[in-house]
């Protein structure tokens, strides 16, 4: 078959590709900038042959769903009858409340405009990559044939999945194109487990443990003893660190297996056409949150680890140790306490929590063990580039003790980054609080920085010197230069000693 790919650069989209490619599909994977190194550098684990990443199996379009028209010229992509299938896996899985729009635009935004071009090129088929989690907060079980059920929903991630499935069953009866909904819920596994998936549920909390852990064994290691008052103890390598979450031990997650999804879309490229919308469910079994705690303090040879209800922390406000887990995990709360029930199809494969969590240990831990702890912090966090950093720093999710430390600071400041990341940003700093200065905000800036992105990036993980990337001419000041020079100096020292700075955090 020919196949249009969205996405194809995400974690599914990657497998996806692969299998295509291995199924003996040729492939158009429309990818943002048309970056042929980009795509090399998603696929580059999956050790596929050459001749199955390159010309006639593999061909690479620069696109955009997010945009209208994905970005694409006329006669970009050859004209009616040149595909069999459209595969649209694109899309952005962040839960975050302040990203709601960015979320809606590429999740149905993106679904209207990938549906569009495959109407313009007469594609008969759209597969879709939705989620289980259209069900939202559903009261009762939810079946494949079930979408709205008056539904409240957690996060506008699920609230946009829903907008985007329902848009499409309306499109599939007006337009006559062949839709196939596959609805996974939360994917695991895969090659390699675990990279990039900071914002997937299971993943994030095995690296806020595994934050945890290390951040104690390295202040143990140095014989500070610091976690000591918060009742941390060590014996070899087995550590006990009480840290309470708020959540309810019998509330469930459901997984399913990445090849399980994959073989399901293979399944359904190949099946014929049908008039209606053919929802794929795609879940696998119910495990107990308790279950989970087990399975992943187990294999990190971790205790301590306690679920208890959200009032307990009414009665007894938690520590920064416990303070800072939540604030890693915040977006999940509700799913803590509350999980659809899901009737229908099984998945293939049952997940296995303990064996997740030595694969993640085996491929994952290795790499984040060599890295800063702020490094690690900002990865645990989801933090990949200054967009993000510049949310997170605003939320007060880091950098708290550089503001609480000069909190005297009153000064508007602008970030320009241009490179791989660019962006501009407006900070007010006053009070031991960054906040954003909206567009049409009149204040003007006492001072501003412009510099790369990607070393902007090196300073916060503490791995480049402010100071020294100033006088090397890679930082351009302007505005009040004596004001930028402190400021900058403030910052050039607080990330130097990074490391030092996140165990304070912790531990204050």
């Amino acid at each position: 078959m020919n196949v249009l790919l969205t996405g194809a650069t995400g974690y599914l989209g990657k497998h996806l590709l692969t299998a295509l490619l291995r199924a003996g599909h040729r492939v158009t994977a429309l990818v943002r900038g048309g970056s042929a190194a980009r795509l090399d550098a998603a696929l580059a684990p999956f050790a596929l042959p050459a001749a199955l990443r390159s010309a006639p199996r593999l061909a690479v379009v620069a696109g955009d769903v997010s945009v209208a028209d994905c970005g694409l010229a006329d006669g970009v992509l050859p004209g009616a009858g040149a595909f069999d299938a459209l595969v649209h896996c694109a899309g952005l899985t962040r839960f975050d409340a302040h990203l709601a729009d960015e979320v809606g635009r590429h999740n149905l935004d993106g679904t209207r405009h990938a549906h569009a071009l495959a109407r313009r090129l007469s594609i008969p088929a759209f597969h879709h990559l939705g989620t289980a989690y259209v069900a939202g907060r559903a009261a009762t079980p939810f079946g494949p044939g079930d979408l709205d059920v008056g539904q409240s929903f957690n996060n506008p991630y699920e609230r946009s999945k829903f907008d985007a499935e329902r848009w499409l069953r309306d499109a599939a009866v007006r337009d006559g194109i062949a839709l196939t909904v596959y609805r996974p819920s939360i994917v695991v596994g895969g090659h390699p487990i675990g990279e990039n998936n900071a914002v997937s549920t299971v993943y994030t909390f095995m690296k806020a443990v595994q934050f945890i852990r290390e951040c104690c064994r390295r202040d143990a290691d140095s014989g500070r003893g610091r976690f000591a008052p918060l009742g941390f103890r060590r014996h070899g390598e087995d550590f006990h660190i009480p840290v309470r979450v708020a959540a309810d031990p019998a509330s469930t997650v459901n997984l399913v297996a990445i090849d399980d999804v994959v073989d399901a879309v293979l399944a359904g490229l190949q099946a014929p056409a049908v008039a209606a919308p053919r929802i794929v469910p795609l879940t696998g079994d119910d495990i107990p949150l308790a279950a989970m705690e087990r399975a992943i303090c187990g294999g990190m040879r971790l205790s301590g680890v306690r679920l208890v209800p959200a009032e307990d922390f009414a009665r007894t406000p938690g520590n920064a140790l416990e303070a800072h887990f939540a604030r890693m995990t915040r977006v999940y709360t509700p799913y803590l306490f509350h999980s659809p029930r899901f009737v229908g199809a099984r998945g293939a494969r049952a997940v296995d929590p303990a064996a997740l969590t030595r694969d993640y240990l085996a491929v994952v831990a290795p790499v984040r063990g060599a890295a800063t702890v702020g490094a690690l912090a900002l990865d645990t966090l989801g933090i990949a580039g200054p967009k993000a950093y510049f949310d997170a720093l605003i939320a007060g999710a880091v950098g708290r003790h550089f503001l609480a430390r000069h909190d005297y600071v009153d000064a508007a400041i602008t970030f320009s980054l241009d490179g791989a990341a660019p962006c501009t940003v407006r900070l007010r700093f006053a009070g031991g609080r960054a906040r954003l200065l909206a567009p049409d905000d009149p204040t003007l800036p006492d001072c501003s920085y412009q510099l790369d992105s990607t070393l902007f990036m090196r300073i916060v993980h503490g791995a480049t010197d402010l100071r020294t990337a100033f006088l090397a001419g890679k930082v351009k000041v302007r505005g009040n230069t004596e004001l930028a020079l402190k400021f900058g100096a403030l910052l050039g020292q607080y990330y130097h000693r990074i490391d030092e700075h996140v165990i304070a955090e912790l531990t204050a």
